[in-house]
């Protein structure tokens, strides 16, 4: 039985029962790489055509995938390795066969150690596996934004913790060149620059370690305006009085900064979502464990990947149309989790849907986030990539819950997740974010027709609904199409028209002139932020289907609306799908949720006389054909796209 050993901690290798094995085409190496930097998980094939084309996928990118997965089995006998899964594939792994895997097992040891010199050992044996920069020699851009950096990051935490246990047993000496080539390698980590000065100054070095100082202080100011951190000038300060003891553990701190606890109140009548709720919060087991290698340093990353065989951080997206309750599962699932989080919970509000201001861009987005970790703002940097660098940094030692709702793109949202540590990440969008790697992704659908009663019932208020017929309270919660932000507004305007029975509120619903609106919310008004964010081909789509008089649009009756060919039409209908303005409920066939309907009845009504008719005469005529060649109407799910 063949044995085979990788190596992604430097140059990509593969050797096979101790003899080198060459994997020389490109696409094969990104496809192994791809595969041995998640070892023992499902890596989806969508996210394996990322990582090989980019955005110049092939016709076919599943089909070309098979093709590249069979040869790289036949080059390296990896039949019983790499396993095709439904989603995906799996590279199966023992820790002795990657080099990854022997990493990241060593710093969980390494975490666990009762003792420093234990804990060093194993930091130098771990840190001796890497030979190079991750993946070395991939030509994958992708795979070199995304997947590199957060290795990148670990490597470099272990080496400060290594050093600083090094410099524990008193080895300045030898610390000295290793440091001023890693300060030069890594300029913006004034840990290292505050070890280096340390190490120089115990060394009798005393002019050079305040040298190191100007020059670091130049630096920052010079590249990104501000002044170095605050361990670096007490560090200085104990220098320029020649404390007989200048170490960092010895320094008095300030007091730490009180971690944030940004989480908004849930909404007061919570319904339902069980399903949902366990499944967004089913790895908090994993975030305590973590939690517990946190106290140790490096393993607070390490400790989770050891338990889940993934990266630690978790990634969760609620996508949904508007007024399905997004935010506040989100916010019911992060209450949930905060006991698990001690180092904070952040909340930021993305703005992709608001009514008076624009998204918010990630360099602010990123500057309100720093903020709320403590930092001062004149520390902030600049540029994007600088503060996203500083917010991983200093989120890598922390177990933080952070909650990004109502994203507009995979753009906005990417530079604002965690590299490392024990951090779990909520996001809430009206888009499906495809584009992000994530550990859950959730499309929510309008709640069962029993919660969607028992919401109503708790927000009017029991006493108002009180021995009401069920059949009439169904009947209000399919006007509110069961989405939690219309039944609220509609139990909202019972509750504050103490005359008014259901029946009367049954016949306010059933007039299109009467919106759903109480105070500032509004069904109407959350659909019209959604159509205002389209683009115009989109928006014109949305406009003509709202002229189709039937409940489901297949593609070819949905062309003849366009008057455009069915490929354009079905991608067309696909960006709809991912705004969740329509929904699929057959292949081929879609259809609005009857609120969204009569919005989009609404937006029809702007389409100019002669270009309606125009529509509904292409739309009678493509009927006509159908009907002449024997095809029962596509207006109707069940009935071939045509």
């Amino acid at each position: 039985m063949t044995t085979v050993r990788f190596s992604v901690l430097g140059p990509l290798t593969a050797v096979q029962d101790g003899t080198p094995v060459p994997v020389t085409v490109g696409k094969l190496r990104v496809l192994l790489a791809t595969l041995l930097l998640r070892p023992n998980e499902v890596v989806p094939a969508d996210l394996l055509a990322e990582r090989l084309w980019g955005r110049r996928a092939p016709v076919n990118p599943r089909k070309v995938l098979r093709t590249y997965v069979v040869r790289l089995r036949q080059t390296l006998d990896l039949r019983d390795v790499i396993v095709t899964m439904p989603d995906g594939y799996l590279v199966r792994l023992r820790t002795d066969q990657l080099d990854l895997l022997r990493f990241r097992a060593l710093l969980h040891e390494a975490g666990q150690a009762g003792d420093p010199l234990t804990e060093r050992r194993l930091l130098h044996e771990a840190l001796a596996l890497w030979r190079g920069p991750v993946g070395a020699g991939v030509a994958s851009e992708t795979l070199q934004q995304i997947d590199v950096p957060p290795l990148a990051e670990l490597h470099v935490h272990t080496l400060e913790r290594r050093i600083e246990l090094d410099a524990g047993l008193g080895e300045h000496a030898s610390l000295v060149a290793e440091l001023q080539a890693l300060t030069a390698e890594h300029p913006f980590r004034e840990r290292l620059w505050a070890q280096l000065m340390t190490a120089l100054y115990r060394t009798g070095r005393q002019a050079e370690a305040l040298e190191t100082y100007r020059t670091v202080f130049r630096l920052l100011q010079d590249e990104l305006g501000i002044a170095p951190n605050a361990e670096l000038r007490r560090l200085h300060q104990a220098m320029l009085a020649q404390s007989p003891v200048v170490a960092r553990d010895d320094l008095s701190d300030p007091p730490p900064p009180v971690p944030p606890r940004q989480l908004p109140a849930g909404v007061p009548a919570f319904v339902g979502r069980a399903d949902e709720l366990t499944a967004l919060t089913a790895g908090r087991d994993a975030a305590t464990v973590m939690g517990d290698a946190a106290a140790t340093g490096v393993a607070a990353i390490t400790g989770a990947a050891a338990v889940t065989g993934d990266a630690a951080v978790t990634v969760s997206v609620i996508d949904g149309m508007p007024g399905v309750g997004k935010t506040a599962l989100a916010v019911r699932a992060a209450h949930l989790l905060a006991p698990h989080h001690p180092g904070g919970q952040l909340f930021l509000n993305l703005r992709a849907h608001s009514q008076d201001d624009p998204p918010l861009d990630p360099a602010d987005a990123l500057d309100r986030l720093l903020r709320a970790l403590g930092l001062p703002g004149e520390h902030v940097p600049e540029r994007l990539d600088d503060r996203a660098g500083l917010y991983r940094s200093l989120l890598a030692e922390r177990r933080v819950l952070v909650v990004l709702d109502d994203a507009a793109s995979e753009a906005q949202v990417r530079p604002l997740l965690p590299g490392g540590g024990g951090c779990h990440v909520l996001i809430t969008s009206r888009r499906r974010l495809s584009g992000l790697d994530v550990t859950h992704a959730l499309s929510l659908d309008p709640l069962p027709a029993a919660d969607a009663i028992t919401l109503f019932a708790r927000t009017a208020g029991a006493g108002r609904v009180a021995g009401s017929p069920r059949h009439l309270l169904a009947a209000v919660v399919e006007h509110c199409g069961r989405l939690p932000l219309a039944i609220r507004v509609t139990a909202a305007r019972l509750r504050s028209h103490p005359t008014w029975r259901l029946t009367h509120l049954l016949d306010r619903l059933g007039d299109p002139r009467q919106p759903l609106r109480a105070g500032q919310r509004s069904v109407t008004a959350a659909l019209d932020l959604s159509y205002r964010n389209l683009d115009e081909p989109q928006r014109q789509a949305y406009r003509l289907l709202g002229l189709n008089p039937a409940a489901d649009h297949a593609v070819g009756a949905a062309a003849a609306l366009m008057d455009t060919h069915p490929v354009r039409t079905e991608r067309l209908l696909e960006q709809l799908l991912d705004a969740h303005l329509i929904e699929e409920p057959a292949p081929g066939h879609y259809r609005f949720h009857h609120l969204v309907r009569a919005h989009a009845t609404q937006a029809a009504a702007t389409v100019n006389a002669s270009e309606r008719r125009a529509a509904l005469a292409r739309l009678l005529a493509h009927h006509a054909r159908l009907a002449s060649e024997g095809t029962q109407a596509d207006g109707a799910i069940g009935f071939r796209r045509t």
